[in-house]
């Protein structure tokens, strides 16, 4: 699945899609709704920092892009999430909450060979940024590993979707050193940096959480989210056992889920809030 296009700020701060994106995925999709007024999003963006005019740039782009669609009500307008969208999100998700969780292991490595045809570039490139999403580390020519099972059936379907799955072959395997591959596979040091800057920046949230108020719950749940879905993914969910004692994304995920719980509720009112009292808004 192709992804909408995101980018940074100038000051490193997130852009207005990309925080549209987390909005959408955290306050719509994981509720389980499909539908929000735009005027809602415009809301939760403009507490984050982010201006009216930007964020309505940011929406007009995903709709025109065929990510979301507008549906007119009286002086309102109400997004619909297009389905290419909700998929996108609900990996989002399923891979958020696979993050929390130590990744079982029995010692068996799962194993893509894809040998994909000249011509399909496109459909290569969006396989490959799945694969790394889903934890898969490249050994090369064109031989892809992981030690979490859980994102095989989101490949799979893909590789279907994609027209390329009489090109994959699916394996397990062992190896007699697997401190070895994990060091070919992946850049666990670019990893560990990720995390230790998740906690750095984290760390203080629970003083300011408890006394800010639901909006300022609502900004630190927001961000809280959107740097955690950038650290974990760059990590391969590697379990314990092929990972240092002090390897430092077991306190950035406890870190991360003490914070989100206490947050959810009063980001959750603030939320109700800006869905269930809007003026007159459209895209």
């Amino acid at each position: 699945m192709e992804e909408p296009r995101t980018r940074r700020r100038g000051d490193g701060s997130p852009s207005a899609r990309t925080l549209a994106l987390t909005v959408l995925g955290e306050y719509v999709r994981y509720p389980g709704d499909g539908k929000v007024w735009s005027g809602a999003v415009v809301g939760a963006l403009g507490a984050c920092g982010i201006g009216e005019a930007a964020t309505r740039r940011a929406l007009t782009r995903l709709a025109r892009e065929g990510w979301v669609r507008t549906e007119p009500a009286g002086r309102r307008t109400r997004l619909v999430l297009e389905p290419r969208l909700v998929t996108l999100l609900t990996a989002w998700t399923h891979r958020l909450e696979r993050a929390v969780h130590e990744t079982s292991w029995g010692g068996e490595w799962q194993q893509l060979l894809l040998r994909v045809p000249p011509g399909a570039w496109r459909e290569r490139a969006l396989v490959e940024q799945q694969l790394a999403f889903e934890g898969f580390g490249p050994l090369g020519q064109g031989v892809w590993v992981a030690a979490d099972a859980g994102g095989v059936p989101v490949l799979r379907e893909l590789l279907r979707e994609q027209g390329l799955a009489p090109y994959a072959l699916w394996l397990t395997s062992r190896t007699p050193d697997d401190a070895r591959l994990v060091e070919q596979a992946w850049d666990l040091a670019a990893v560990r940096e990720s995390h230790e800057r998740f906690v750095a920046r984290f760390a203080d949230l629970g003083t300011a959480r408890n006394a800010s108020g639901d909006a300022a719950a609502f900004v630190a749940r927001t961000r809280l989210v959107h740097a955690w879905r950038g650290t974990f993914e760059r990590d391969p969910r590697l379990p314990g056992a092929l990972l240092p004692d002090d390897w430092p994304g077991r306190a950035a995920t406890r870190l991360f889920v003490d914070a989100w719980r206490t947050l959810r509720e009063p980001a959750d009112r603030y939320w109700r809030g800006l869905t269930g009292d809007q003026g007159a808004d459209g895209v």
